[in-house]
């Protein structure tokens, strides 16, 4: 083999040592089974060592397909192939060949690419920090600025003209007044949804406490309620009401629980 030893191991598999042969006799593909290619590639299966036989069975299967098609061409050539029937083993073999020459000289190129990036470093756009921002104060004072810088630094705010001041109160709601809206409203009608207890825009102290008032009248017997589902809407049912008299105890006024602000406030963390 011209006084140059290859080993086995210089190319990727039997077809990158094919195309080594076609480029050294520089032949077309289509030509191969017509040259001195495939006496080239068993010379060389040939020469190869104990040790490489080891790793050289796809080189070995690639050149019994190679003594195959090429007895092919001292026999006389076949018919035609019929639509329907499979692809003739020697085109399909050149194509083979092809494609492989096609994806190694991607991967020759790809590998070029990586090599003139590899000692590149870049930053990701949002590594880089934002250009900064001018600001034009034309009118601005240093006294001016400085005051500005006190009043932002002391969460000072400059009072509005005609500001007026309103004090909100939270409102209170407890199981006795809820229980007595309950039974006012079973009196005009005799079942009736949990959202009609409710105000438009009800606080979440507001449902809770109405739904507390709920379970203690379900308690002493006074109504039902029914779900067709999982999250539909709850009905109240009247069963029997009773008069809110003064030896009546509900649950927000037990001593074991909290009453008033406490209590709201105990419901808020709680939710």
């Amino acid at each position: 083999m011209d006084g140059y030893r290859v080993h086995i191991q210089d190319f990727d598999g039997p077809l990158d040592l094919l195309l080594h042969l076609i480029e050294k006799a520089e032949v077309n593909i289509e030509d191969i089974f017509v040259s001195e290619i495939t006496a080239e590639y068993l010379e060389y299966m040939q020469d190869l060592t104990e040790d490489e036989l080891d790793a050289a069975s796809d080189f070995l299967t690639v050149a019994a397909q190679l003594v195959y098609l090429k007895s092919r061409h001292l026999l006389p050539r076949p018919a035609p192939l019929e639509e329907g029937e499979e692809e003739d083993p020697e085109e399909a073999f050149i194509r083979r060949l092809k494609e492989y020459k096609i994806y190694k000289a991607a991967g020759e190129e790809l590998n070029e690419l990586y090599e003139q990036a590899r000692l590149r470093f870049a930053r990701l756009p949002e590594e880089l920090p934002p250009p900064k921002e001018e600001a034009d104060l034309p009118d601005a004072t240093a006294e001016g600025l400085l005051k500005a810088f006190l009043q932002a630094m002391a969460g000072a705010r400059e009072p509005e003209e005609g500001r007026r001041e309103q004090r909100v109160r939270q409102d209170t709601y407890t199981v006795r007044e809820r229980s007595g809206l309950i039974r006012k409203k079973l009196m005009e009608k005799q079942h009736l949804s949990f959202r009609e207890l409710l105000s438009e825009a009800p606080t979440r102290m507001e449902v809770v406490v109405t739904f507390m008032a709920v379970l203690e009248m379900m308690n002493r017997g006074e109504i039902h309620i029914t779900q067709g589902d999982t999250f539909a809407p709850i009905r109240i049912h009247m069963r029997t009401l009773r008069e809110d008299g003064e030896d009546t105890v509900y649950m927000d006024e037990e001593e074991a629980l909290p009453t008033g602000e406490s209590f709201e406030k105990q419901f808020s963390n709680d939710l």
